[in-house]
């Protein structure tokens, strides 16, 4: 079966979302894991390297496999999942479960956190990467994406069909001018991976294709206002390799909290020790009715009645842990550009110190350490010192024949060596006779700007010179030189 991955959604619409009136991403969109040839889908965990070949021989295929965790996400025969399970090179064979999505002018929220006081500080999320693994983010007049990618099977288009992803997408960086909402983090580089259709559903082999991605654009953050009711060894695998790799991962606890709160009724990967799990309060500091309770909560945020963005250039209130998750990412991405050497476990160990404990003294499993606080930033502390670019360009080859095509590369990465979008660069082309040839444009996703030169036997033979010089805001310049021969 599909385990439904929920929205932490909480409307007081019938949502599969889990939020306060929407519900997280439960595992329960999609009905079941089967094909429609019959097949089963299943993930399956390798002790090291995956075995294409166990899956030709059990007549199956692949449906998705991973650079960063040693998976592969089949579709075989039913009678073939106990082989699979008793190879000795099989750590274990999951059902390919369904995920469901949590479901949030200036919200209440933001003034309950204090971010408007960082933000006067010159605070804003500036040069952070935030991931948002949902149901894609639309096209608003609030909100810039820096990118994004799709793994859903129905559209390589990363645009939202259902709402929930662009909620979320607002909360951490909807812009901050003089229309709408703003969010967080208004400054920060929010990139959208779809992983969940129309109905917020979608399978755990997608989220861990979104985190799987995650790692390998150098994402700072990753977003997960969603959830499963049962634990997903592969999942708990991608989420460890990423927090190893750096990266905050932050997850919605779930909107399954009873009336009193007593019960574990965290959901995954909020459980997860490499996640931040984060509850939800409303705006009397109390815990939001729905809110997941348990071990396992970090930190509590704001998760009812919150504004922000939505399809259609809309904006609507929502409810539920999927709010309050983008409010942690948000917030950590303020502390990311506020402490830009610290480690992704200081980062995090900073978030949890600087919460208003809330309940019980200490933590506790109705907010964790607390209600989180965007970071200080005094009037006589000077603002962040200006984020390092580091620029490099190259040709695919060293000499050209007239009539061949020069591939010219420019890269521009962070002092970490993690890209940077939309970074500026002017590529400056020098001919042997001193003639300059000026192009301007910006780095994609991938911090990656690649420019062509056409050639013809009449081209003037010699040595060009090729020089991208980058600028980006709140980013030191930087600039590159390389050189080629034309014969």
């Amino acid at each position: 079966m599909k385990k439904n991955i929920a929205i932490l959604l909480v409307f007081i619409l019938a949502f599969s979302l889990l939020s306060g009136s929407v519900s997280a991403a439960n595992l329960a969109g999609k009905e079941n894991a089967k094909n429609s040839n019959g097949k089963e889908r299943v993930i399956v965990l390798f002790k090291e390297k995956t075995d294409k070949t166990l899956v030709s021989n059990a007549k199956g295929q692949v449906n998705r496999e991973y650079k960063h965790v040693p998976a592969l996400a089949i579709s075989v025969p039913a009678t073939a999942i106990k082989g699979l399970q008793n190879n000795p090179n099989v750590a274990a064979v999951e059902k390919d479960e369904v995920v469901k999505v949590t479901a949030q002018t200036q919200d209440w929220g933001i003034q309950r956190i204090n971010a408007p006081k960082t933000w006067s500080g010159g605070v804003t999320g500036k040069g952070a990467n935030v991931a948002v693994i949902d149901t894609g983010v639309a096209s608003h007049e609030d909100l810039v994406i820096a990118g994004g990618v799709s793994f859903t099977d129905y559209t390589s288009s990363y645009q939202d069909d259902n709402g929930h992803g662009t909620h979320v997408a607002g909360i951490i960086g909807a812009e901050n001018n003089i229309i709408g909402t703003v969010g967080v983090a208004p400054d920060a580089n929010v990139y959208a991976v779809k992983a969940l259709d129309a109905d917020g559903s979608g399978y755990v082999s997608d989220i861990i294709a979104g985190i799987d991605w995650s790692i390998t654009n150098k994402m700072d953050i990753i977003n997960l206002s969603l959830g499963l009711s049962g634990e997903s060894l592969a999942l708990k695998d991608v989420v460890n390799k990423a927090y190893n790799a750096g990266i905050l991962v932050v997850a919605a606890a779930g909107n399954s909290g009873t009336a009193d709160g007593s019960g574990d009724t965290v959901n995954y990967p909020a459980r997860y020790d490499s996640t931040i799990a984060v509850g939800a309060t409303n705006n009397l500091d109390a815990r939001a009715f729905f809110s997941s309770t348990g071990t396992a909560v970090d930190v509590a945020a704001p998760g009812e009645s919150i504004l922000s963005t939505y399809i259609g250039n809309q904006y609507v209130y929502m409810s539920g842990t999927s709010m309050a998750a983008p409010y942690v990412a948000g917030n950590l991405a303020l502390l990311k550009q506020t402490y830009p050497t610290l480690s992704a476990s200081d980062l995090r160990k900073k978030l949890e110190s600087s919460a208003v404990d809330l309940g019980l003294a200490g933590k506790d499993t109705f907010f964790g350490y607390g209600l989180i606080q965007a970071p200080v930033v005094s009037a006589n502390t000077p603002a962040p010192a200006a984020l390092t670019t580091n620029t490099t360009v190259s040709t695919n080859k060293t000499s050209y024949l007239g009539g061949e095509r020069v591939t010219i590369t420019t890269k521009v990465v962070d002092a970490n060596g993690a890209a940077l979008s939309n970074a500026n660069v002017t590529l400056t082309i020098t001919s042997p006779s001193g003639r300059a040839t000026i192009l301007k444009s910006a780095t994609n996703s991938n911090g990656v700007l690649t420019c062509y030169m056409s050639t013809s036997i009449f081209t003037t033979k010699g040595t060009y010179k090729a020089k991208s010089d980058t600028t980006k805001l709140n980013y030191t310049s930087s600039s590159a030189t390389t050189s080629f021969q034309i014969r």
